[in-house]
């Protein structure tokens, strides 16, 4: 047994792999309110994925009330800075705010500049309010592959609204939609043509749209624009989130973005959707745990990996497709799941 500088301990267990585990004082550390042990934690389940499930065991009672709340939207729209507001609004309501930002890494070095902690200085000293920056890694729908996990031991820590800000790609930003409660999508005038910001998907995900710098020219035909796109959607169709002009610079429309984010999320409790939510997001979880799990099993029981490649390089050169060996692979593997049962 080995114990890292975090305070968890890692057991080999045969057939399936180091399993970590909380220490007791970290635990209690953890519950006192030790906003560096959060931290840590947080580096913790960012850096090695086989700590999460020991880490979210221990955290099992104490999620599933908070409201998640994603924030994206094209790059310069304002996001970074409609989220301080956010989150300052909340805790003026009573609220323990949890703020994610994701930065983009750089697909080169791997590294990630970590402007959105540099905008939310405000938050320093604040204890209502816990900020933490990640770097999207090798996540491509906006977020870090980790950003579940961290929103986890944030709710844990005790905060009860989480605002989750993603990179800003823009159409492509899903990930969001499996991560959070509300989806909040943050546009601004004076961007091109307006209705190419208005492209299927996050359109459609979005439960509230923002129009940002309202103070600059164009925001009316913007709001214009959406308003006329959702009045063209049919029976059938979502109903049209609530659309709102805001500009952080001007203090102007933000009391008003605060209080929508409160009514949805009173909503969402109130309808059971917020139930809903979690336990089909729980349903993916088990979903890629499962084919995870597999995935490692069938590699550590053959000689998967270099069977792979081979026959790639095979079928590269011959061509033909790959779904024999696939069969082939799971055949034995099921082969000897049933020799092994015997």
């Amino acid at each position: 047994m080995s114990t890292d500088s975090v305070g968890i301990h890692t057991d080999s267990v045969p057939g399936v792999g180091p399993q970590p585990a909380l220490s007791a004082e970290l635990w209690q550390a953890f519950l006192a309110g030790d906003r560096r042990v959060c931290a840590r934690l947080i580096s913790k389940v960012e850096n090695d994925p086989r700590s999460v499930p020991a880490i979210r065991e221990r955290f099992a009672g104490r999620l599933g009330q908070a409201i998640r709340i994603g924030v994206t939207g094209p790059p310069g729209v304002g996001k970074s800075t409609l989220c301080s507001v956010i989150a300052l609004g909340l805790a003026e309501r009573q609220h323990r705010v949890g703020v994610i930002a994701v930065d983009p890494s750089s697909p080169f070095t791997g590294g990630a500049f970590m402007g959105d902690r540099v905008r939310m200085e405000r938050f320093v000293g604040d204890d209502r309010i816990f900020m933490r920056s990640l770097a999207s890694r090798e996540g491509r729908g906006g977020l870090s592959p980790a950003t579940p996990y961290v929103a986890d031991v944030i709710e844990a820590f005790g905060m009860d609204r989480i605002l989750i800000e993603t990179v800003g790609v823009g159409q492509a930003e899903l990930d969001v939609l499996n991560c959070a409660d509300l989806v909040v999508l943050v546009l601004q005038p004076s961007t091109g043509d307006a209705i190419q910001s208005l492209k299927a998907g996050i359109m459609e995900a979005a439960d509230l749209i923002v129009v940002n710098k309202s103070d600059l020219p164009g925001a009316d035909t913007v709001l214009q624009s959406l308003r006329f796109v959702y009045s063209l959607g049919g029976a059938k169709a979502r109903k049209a989130p609530p659309l709102l002009a805001t500009s952080a610079q001007q203090t102007e429309g933000l009391d008003e973005l605060v209080d929508t984010i409160e009514r949805l999320a009173t909503s969402l409790v109130e309808s059971g959707r917020h139930r809903e939510l979690r336990q089909a997001r729980l349903v993916d979880e088990i979903r890629r745990g499962i084919q995870q799990e597999l995935w490692e099993r069938f590699l550590s029981q053959t000689e998967a990996e270099s069977a792979i490649q081979k026959v790639a390089a095979d079928l590269a050169e011959s061509g033909g497709m790959a779904y024999d060996f696939v069969r082939a692979a799971c055949s034995q593997v099921e082969l000897r799941v049933r020799e092994k049962r015997d």
